[in-house]
């Protein structure tokens, strides 16, 4: 697992072992990253269920100004620090342990977030039970990505509004954004 592009273009990252820990195959998360573009410099990125935190690190090689790790799994959270000290960027990363989506509201006074990442364990359910939670954490205009297996629905949320889908071989991700004014104002 390596970093596709930015400064840390190349860095091997450390991987999970076993299957508790499930990270994204490095050309979706390049090609995640191409759609995103420029939307990531500067940003401030929430990485949810963040795993091995390869999403947040790229974000962060490609020029994000800050990024929020959350998982609720010790083994996860350690191998986000490991990764975070072979790339030598644990400024502008911080850690926090969380149980997922029931601990989302601790997380409002963090935000907003530009960018939110939402990659839970496939066959859970836990992204539909997530997005509802996601509108009062992203900033206006903001984008929010949710991985799941290429056969799952993600259901659009109030609050949110669905941008695209792409899959790519097994996996599917679902492009949201947050109105830039809500539809009452």
């Amino acid at each position: 697992m390596r970093i596709t592009s930015g400064r840390l273009r190349g860095l091997r990252l450390k991987a999970p072992k076993g299957a508790d820990i499930r990270p994204m195959m490095d050309r979706v998360r390049k090609a995640l990253f191409d759609v995103l573009g420029e939307k990531v410099e500067g940003a401030r990125v929430l990485d949810l269920f963040c795993g091995t935190g390869a999403l947040g690190i790229e974000a962060l090689s490609r020029g994000a100004g800050e990024v929020v790790f959350v998982d609720q799994s010790p083994q996860a959270l350690a191998l986000v620090r490991e990764n975070l000290r072979r790339a030598k960027i644990e400024e502008g990363a911080r850690i926090k342990r969380l149980t997922l989506p029931r601990d989302l509201s601790r997380l409002e006074k963090e935000g907003p977030f530009d960018l939110v990442f939402v990659t839970p364990p496939y066959g859970r359910g836990l992204a539909a039970k997530t997005l509802p939670q996601l509108p009062k954490l992203v900033a206006p205009g903001g984008l929010v990505v949710v991985e799941e297996r290429a056969e799952e629905e993600v259901p659009c949320p109030e609050g949110l509004e669905l941008l695209k889908e792409k899959t790519y071989g097994a996996t599917r991700l679902f492009f949201f954004r947050r109105p830039e004014l809500d539809q009452g104002a």
